[in-house]
């Protein structure tokens, strides 16, 4: 009997379960870990809740980073008193009813996990008044724990302050950087919600002293000039382009603005801040071949969309979204946004090289970049390399340039009259008067572009024509570029390159493309075949087949050195002018250096 009892306690013993719901602190603390990972995301999530309420003006107050204080106010339509403490319940939320809502979210927030979170693991005080009613509610969380809910004095709108975060969960705490580190993360949250949400105002302060603020009047281009200055606010071009429910507005920055880091790239969608790989990819493609290698592009897009062609619950923090249409929405964003790039000012502004060396200390150089004493330039004839008697004004009565109002308040490039003045400088660089200034051109670097564009050309209308040489050219190779030659004729044949083998470590070249009129054959040749083993593919894909066409119009340019005719200059820069744009070579540098009156001016102290 003994036996079958003690058998009883085991069985009942295993038989509990070891499932258990968790306590509603517990949970609120765990999403808490992924939705609150620091100051910067309990910013976010309040801003966005204040967007979502109507607010047309937002105060943010910060101190030690946002860690010891977060202060949001807002002039939103503010909470009922009845509403206060459900609004620090785990998933409730006015913004999703049922489940077919889910389907086209078109506020900021919508989970309801928000607030529940930050106040398991901070000190939570909520105060609100809703518009139209005489008096205010408050109540306070700490640690989730919940207050009992008392009137208040309060303004229209909606106050919400988060102090000690992470006071409870001190593993959390060590692991948040220095305050310098995280008030620079807030601020780069309040200023993307800024830039996205143009038509409310945003003041943000620490520890009393003010940070950034932006006026509710300001259009895009006047807060990012606010927040990031004036020389890249003037310098950018704007972007306007619709495709059915789909709208691209915003503004791009020419390629000589671009950074190290993705810190100014910024994409928002229906009034949501993006860091989407999508539209990083979409950006990359539409500066290439303006861009050097491992620079990033800056721009502010603003993407409206239906919201139910895009899915933004995805994500517990909703960084990232899904797009029901990406391949269209892909091209659309692609061919508009490098329209808009091959119109920005891509050339190196003369007055920076000024300010560079000025900094330096070097007068000497500052001296030599631009003409002493008087604003004409001495011409040199390029047959001969003798200078004439006469001097030629930099400066002539041309027509009129188009007024940057025209652009918006954007910086284009100044347009040269056809009749202005142009010389070779140390056979190497070409100068332009033009109405405000000169430029200087690197020949080879602007005959490479043309070039370029000119194989690309052939190339995408499949008619590639092909040069035949008088004679074959032969080659020594290694035998790997032999055995190359064989696996990929057919396709070099297409690029206009014909050439076989002539033995086993040599090749001969019967033709190369008709527009490369100055190629070195075996050069070229030797080029191609060390790219096709470097990549270890056929030149076929997209990008070998460009690098090959990079490296044939190096090759056929005018080079450093080669004197050049009057008629000569004037075609190339007619050449160019017909181009998407001739201000960068195909290795994404700029072709020409330019410098305004106001940057003579400055040189010598006129101004």
């Amino acid at each position: 009997m003994a036996q079958i009892e003690s058998g009883c306690a085991v069985l009942s013993q295993e038989s509990r379960p070891r499932i258990a719901v968790l306590p509603e602190l517990v949970k609120n603390q765990i999403a808490a870990g992924e939705v609150i990972e620091r100051p910067a995301s309990a910013v976010k999530e309040l801003i966005e809740n204040a967007l979502d309420a109507d607010a047309r003006h937002i105060v943010i107050d910060l101190a030690e980073g946002g860690v010891s204080l977060v202060r949001v106010v807002d002039d939103g339509i503010g909470l009922q008193a009845a509403e206060l403490e459900l609004a620090f319940a785990s998933h409730a939320t006015s913004k999703l009813r049922e489940v077919s809502d889910l389907d086209h979210i078109a506020t900021l927030g919508f989970r309801g996990e928000a607030l529940a979170s930050i106040g398991s693991v901070a000190r939570v005080r909520l105060l609100s008044r809703p518009r139209g009613s005489e008096l205010g509610a408050e109540i306070n969380n700490e640690g989730g724990r919940l207050t009992a809910l008392r009137e208040a004095g309060a303004r229209e709108g909606t106050t919400i302050e988060v102090r000690d975060l992470f006071f409870n969960t001190p593993a959390r705490r060590r692991f948040l950087k220095t305050p310098a580190t995280e008030l620079g993360r807030c601020l780069d949250v309040i200023q993307r919600l800024a830039l996205a949400n143009v038509g409310v105002g945003f003041v943000a302060t620490h520890e009393g002293r003010r940070l950034f603020d932006v006026e509710a009047s300001m259009d895009l281009r006047e807060r990012v000039r606010r927040a990031f200055g004036a020389e890249l606010a003037q310098a950018l071009a704007p972007v306007d382009a619709r495709d059915g429910s789909l709208s691209l507005t915003g503004f791009v920055a020419p390629p000589r603005l671009s950074r190290h880091d993705s810190g100014r790239q910024m994409w928002f969608l229906n009034g949501r801040p993006l860091r989407d790989k999508v539209l990083t990819r979409v950006l990359k493609d539409s500066y290439r071949g303006f861009l050097i290698e491992g620079r990033q592009p800056v721009a502010f897009l603003a993407l409206s969309i239906d919201p139910a062609q895009v899915d933004v619950n995805v994500h517990p923090a909703k960084a990232e979204v899904r797009f029901r249409d990406e391949r269209r929405m892909f091209g659309f964003l692609v061919h508009h946004l490098r329209q808009a790039v091959s119109t920005t000012d891509m050339s190196t502004p003369g007055g920076a090289l000024l300010e560079r060396a000025e900094r330096r200390g070097d007068e000497a150089l500052a001296r030599t970049l631009v003409p002493a004493g008087t604003a004409t330039l001495r011409w040199s004839t390029a047959q001969t390399g003798t200078d004439t008697a006469a001097e030629v004004p930099l400066v002539r009565d041309v027509i009129p340039l188009r007024s940057p109002a025209a652009r918006h308040g954007a910086t284009e490039p100044p347009v040269a009259p056809a009749d202005a003045p142009v010389m070779q400088i140390a056979r190497t660089f070409i100068v332009r008067a033009l109405e405000d200034g000169f430029e200087i051109l690197d020949q080879h670097a602007l005959h490479e572009r043309i070039t370029f564009e000119g194989l690309k050309r052939d190339l995408e209308s499949r008619h590639m024509e092909t040069q035949r040489l008088l004679v074959p050219e032969v080659v020594d190779v290694s035998r790997v570029h032999v055995g190359l030659c064989v696996e990929h004729r057919q396709a070099l044949e297409r690029l206009g390159i014909l050439v076989e083998p002539f033995g086993a470590t040599s090749v001969a070249i019967h033709g190369l493309p008709a527009r490369v009129k100055r190629a070195d054959p075996a050069g070229l040749v030797r080029d191609v075949l060390e790219l096709i083993e470097e990549r270890g593919v056929a030149p076929t894909s997209e990008k070998v087949l460009e690098e090959v066409l990079h490296r044939a119009a190096c090759r056929a340019s005018v080079m450093a050195g080669d004197a050049l005719t009057e008629d000569e200059m004037r075609a190339l820069l007619a050449q160019g002018a017909g181009l998407e744009s001739d201000q960068t070579c195909v290795h994404a540098r700029p072709t020409r250096v330019r410098f305004t009156l106001a940057d003579l001016e400055k040189a010598f102290h006129r101004r």
